[in-house]
């Protein structure tokens, strides 16, 4: 093959006395030659266009924390920098002058960036400190990846990055991977609250689904107490702080990229310390009025008594049955922006842009129910929430103030006439009690039959008779499925939807008093609590029980639920815990 090379503009080749003869080399041309076709020099040459490529992608991210200067100049000066090397590199025909230019451009813009650090941020802004700074979050990174390996579910910070969790040899981690594989349980379960408390020998776990508690094996106090101590480490909590309640959340995400917040909150007891945990507790207090479960006859009602620019209307139901939830969704239907609203609770369990939240606070009579509530109804608002109202003093200033303007108000009684009794006693007038009231709203929570596993049936005619419900009628009832699933080869399987309980979510029943004319001098005349259930009948008062019914002949839930959430036991124990339903094995 014939190889030809220019050397002094002369071609020349091979020296057989035919043809062209091979170049007489000299330093300079095979100095030049070397350059040219030895990969060190290129490699060279690539290697510091990298590295000025990654320093410009760094500037970029470190610039707007620099705030005197532009953001945009620095990313024009590294990418002009960055066309110069490259340039420099292809016209400077002496390798060692093109290294020389273009270190001393990449020295005279690293020297200024310097420079402009120090200058902004003081001795934190040198770049050797920035540049341990970043080793030092790779170290860390890949500490929490390892961390992070023997966990089930990923914990994470507000805006979604891995949350820092211990060392792999710290104490706690061992803490942490129970804590780890107590969620997963639990999540697995659907449950919405786990509660970790201890009694004398142990600690006893109780997971609440769907408002019901479901007891589960006691833990021994060697695995409880380092699982509240895991929580607490990945809530932010202080570890030695173990009487005095605290209250911090835990993100997790899942396998399948599903958030969930837990917030946790923590107190002493004579026992020992013990944790509760919930779901997603601010979006279940969030909802709209359409979204409770309200009939539209009743949804209308009710929007008509919050249009309303005046008057009391009282909430009433056992604690867990849907008071609070209501209450908030009366609260969103006034603009905050044009009213001035108050909030006056014990346990805010939201907050509302533009309401100002009271705390009541026992233990210091400067922040009782009474005292806060004289004070804000000075300051004139517009509407006003009472998570409870429990005392004479609070009850008065209330119904006045209603007479001109808005107040909800939260009482644990079991319907609309044992609430409208109390709250005649609390005010202890009733001609003011009367004046103002508007209605007052009873509320439970049913569990929803799950749509996958849910078993139709036809009711028998005692059963309807029972349940005034018309003979003959065709009733598209259902209940909730107690026989285990099976699968294609015969083997027994939990429902996928419900997890084998057999219903999946809860919505509310509602009991709605209009105090009319007829009612309001029945109560300013001192009638008796069931003289006025008389009159309210007899204005088609429709009882909670009924209108569970209704969901029951809708095929909503079974009518089990709907005697279990309404029975007499339940409307006068404020705080019941619901009898445990049987689970399909």
């Amino acid at each position: 093959m014939l190889m030809l090379v220019i050397v002094d503009g002369e071609k020349r080749g091979p020296a057989d006395g035919t043809g062209p003869r091979w170049p007489e080399w000299n330093l300079e041309s095979l100095m030049l030659a070397m350059i040219f076709i030895n990969p060190a020099y290129w490699i060279v040459a690539f290697a510091l266009t990298v590295a000025w490529a990654w320093f410009g992608t760094w500037v970029g991210r470190d610039a707007p924390s620099l705030r005197r200067q532009r953001e945009f100049l620095w990313n024009w000066l590294m990418v002009g920098s960055l066309a110069l090397l490259l340039l420099f590199w292809v016209l400077i025909p002496n390798f060692w002058l093109a290294l020389l230019v273009n270190l001393a451009v990449m020295a005279g813009v690293v020297a200024w960036y310097w420079h402009v650090r120090v200058v902004e941020l003081g001795p934190s802004g040198h770049l050797l400190a920035a540049v341990f700074a970043s080793l030092g979050r790779v170290a860390e990174a890949r500490e929490i990846k390892k961390s992070a390996e023997q966990l089930i579910l990923e914990y994470i910070t507000d805006g979604g990055a891995p949350q820092r969790l211990p060392a792999t040899d710290d104490p706690l981690y061992g803490g942490v991977v129970l804590a780890d594989q107590l969620l997963v349980q639990a999540m697995e379960s659907r449950a919405q609250i786990i509660e970790l408390s201890p009694s004398s020998q142990a600690y006893e776990l109780r997971f609440s689904v769907d408002g019901v508690v479901f007891p589960q094996p006691a833990m021994q106090r060697s695995a409880a107490e380092p699982i509240i101590q895991g929580v607490k480490r990945m809530a932010g909590l202080s570890l030695d702080e173990r009487r005095r309640p605290q209250k911090g959340g835990i993100m997790v995400r899942d396998g399948a990229g599903q958030r969930t917040v837990w917030t946790v909150e923590t107190s002493g007891t004579t026992a020992g310390e013990k944790i509760h945990l919930q779901a997603g507790a601010s979006q279940s207090w969030r909802l709209a009025l359409s979204e409770l479960g309200m009939t539209a006859e009743q949804l209308g009602m009710v929007k008509e008594l919050a249009a309303l620019p005046e008057g009391v209307v009282l909430v009433a139901s056992p604690a867990h049955m849907g008071r609070t939830t209501l209450l908030y969704s009366l609260l969103t239907t006034h603009d905050a922006y044009t009213n001035s609203i108050q909030t006056v609770e014990s346990n805010p369990r939201c907050e509302f842009e533009s309401v100002t939240v009271n705390k009541i606070d026992p233990q210091n009579p400067e922040s009782s129910a009474a005292k806060i509530l004289s004070n804000l109804l000075l300051k004139d608002p517009n509407v006003v929430l009472v998570g409870i109202c429990t005392d004479a003093p609070s009850a008065d200033g209330i119904a006045r103030f209603g007479q001109d303007r808005k107040a909800y108000v939260g009482l644990l009684a079991g319907d609309t006439l044992a609430a409208l009794d109390q709250w005649r006693k609390l005010v202890g007038n009733s001609e003011v009690a009367a004046q103002s009231l508007q209605a007052v709203i009873a509320s439970r929570l049913v569990r929803i039959l799950c749509p996958a596993c849910k078993t139709a049936y036809t009711p028998d005619a005692d059963t309807l008779a029972r349940l005034n419900l018309p003979l003959g009628r065709e009733i598209k009832a259902f209940k909730a499925n107690t026989q285990p699933m099976v699968d294609p080869k015969g083997n027994p399987v939990k429902c996928g939807e419900c997890g084998g309980i057999g219903y999946k979510g809860r919505t509310g029943i509602y009991e709605i008093l209009l105090i009319n004319d007829d009612i309001r001098k029945a109560l300013t005349s001192n009638k008796t609590i069931d003289e006025i259930r008389t009159l309210a009948r007899k204005n088609h008062l429709m009882l909670l029980v009924e209108n569970g019914i209704r969901k029951f002949a809708a095929g909503v839930t079974s009518i089990q639920e709907v005697l279990r959430v309404c029975s007499p036991e339940k409307a006068t124990r404020g705080a019941a815990a619901p009898a445990r339903p049987q689970r399909s094995s």
